[in-house]
């Protein structure tokens, strides 16, 4: 062989080389990818903290969906805690406010009393309001007559027959 093929072989390995050593060299320092086990719990340890916290701005941080549910869980918990139905209004289907103004209003009446339900919007939140008050005052003393305070006799008996059942579910058989 020549010597210029020779240099020019040896050339090639050492670019070969040097170029590897590179590539090695700044490979190693990359980051390793984060994995998606870990970027799950990263999410969900998120989620978790802002609804800790009750901090309705920390949601809009999160995925789309997770923000979804961090609002959910965060409005319905206020609403409960302080009675209040405008955080109801923060939910995501009307079908959840619904849900959460009757909830409230609910307790609102174990808490002041059946003519809380008054405050309700329409006739039928008022009534569904005051079977509730009754079927639970009921249930809390343990005593069927508390139903006879209703207005109507449908009523009345849908809370008797509620009553019965709930007895039978809970009553252990002797």
């Amino acid at each position: 062989m020549q010597k210029g093929t020779i240099y020019f072989i040896i050339s090639i390995l050492i670019v070969i080389l040097v170029g590897g050593g590179i590539y090695y060299y700044f490979k190693i320092w990359e980051k390793e990818p984060v994995s998606e086990t870990q970027t799950e719990t990263d999410k969900q340890e998120e989620l978790r903290r802002a609804i800790e916290g009750k901090d309705l701005s920390a949601c809009d941080k999160l995925s789309a969906e997770d923000s979804v549910i961090c609002r959910n869980l965060i409005s319905l918990t206020l609403a409960k805690e302080k009675l209040d139905v405008s955080y109801c209004k923060k939910l995501s289907s009307e079908e959840l406010i619904a849900g959460c103004k009757k909830s409230v209003l609910n307790d609102k009446a174990e808490k002041g009393g059946v003519v809380v339900c008054q405050q309700a919007a329409t006739e039928e939140e008022k009534s569904d309001c005051e079977k509730e008050f009754y079927f639970s005052l009921a249930i809390e003393k343990n005593d069927l007559t508390q139903c006879d305070n209703l207005k109507n006799d449908e009523d009345i008996n849908e809370c008797k027959e509620d009553f019965s059942e709930w007895k039978d579910l809970w009553t252990p058989n002797l």
